[in-house]
């Protein structure tokens, strides 16, 4: 008995555009968020890795490695309008910082002077040393409150704490993603970073982020995370 052959088709040529042209259009709505999302996600990421550099040398100071310690930032502008944020960990150890106390007295009784810049001065610079307990990371695609340099200095009993130019008098440091220099908190715009790494004298380290919550001008606030 012979079998009838199945009535069997494929799809029509206007039946594959209308597919195609139905994934693009849902592709061309889905985009922006996503990569909005892939975004958000990145600068994240690289905030970590500063806040990692703050807890990690905080951690050898309360452990007594060192004695006096040093988160030093660096932020550059490079020829294509992006920026470069440098951040390295610095250590002293008890015996140097009780030799430079001895050496120079008067250094250590003024914040902004006894946390001193110049790498040369501390036992372990992590752009230098291989060891573990300090380190130094590049980050990128964020951009930050300020152009130059800067540092914040941590002792133990929170005694010999100090900062020096954008940290002298503040004691946080704000990063977004790239578009510009972040704006001034206080302004009444509100501010234009998407983080805050916030510390303490005695070295306690907060992330926070900013939750604009109703779109409008100076309506938002710093949330923990």
């Amino acid at each position: 008995m012979q079998l009838q052959a199945k009535n069997i088709k494929g799809f029509t040529i206007l039946e594959v555009i209308v597919v195609l042209c139905l994934v693009g259009i849902i592709s061309a709505i889905a985009y922006p968020n996503i990569d909005t999302w892939n975004k958000t996600r990145k600068v994240k990421t690289e905030v970590l890795r500063a806040v990692n550099i703050f807890e990690n040398i905080n951690s050898q100071v309360q452990r007594g490695l060192y004695t006096f310690a040093q988160v030093y930032i660096s932020s550059e502008v490079l020829d294509d309008d992006s920026m470069r944020v440098t951040i390295i960990s610095r250590g002293m150890s008890a015996d140097s910082f009780g030799r430079k106390m001895s050496e120079t007295p008067d250094l250590f009784k003024d914040p902004v002077d006894r946390c001193f810049l110049d790498g040369d001065e501390w036992d372990d610079d992590g752009s230098v040393s291989k060891k573990p307990e300090v380190s130094s990371v590049v980050l990128e695609g964020i951009e930050t409150e300020f152009i130059g340099e800067a540092a914040v200095c941590f002792s133990k009993d929170g005694k010999y704490y100090g900062g020096t130019a954008n940290f002298a008098d503040l004691n946080n440091f704000m990063i977004r993603g790239t578009g510009g220099i972040c704006d001034d908190p206080d302004d009444i715009k509100g501010p234009e970073c998407d983080y805050r790494i916030g510390w303490s004298r005695f070295g306690s380290i907060k992330l926070e982020k900013w939750n604009d919550r109703a779109g409008v001008d100076n309506d938002g606030d710093w949330v923990n995370q």
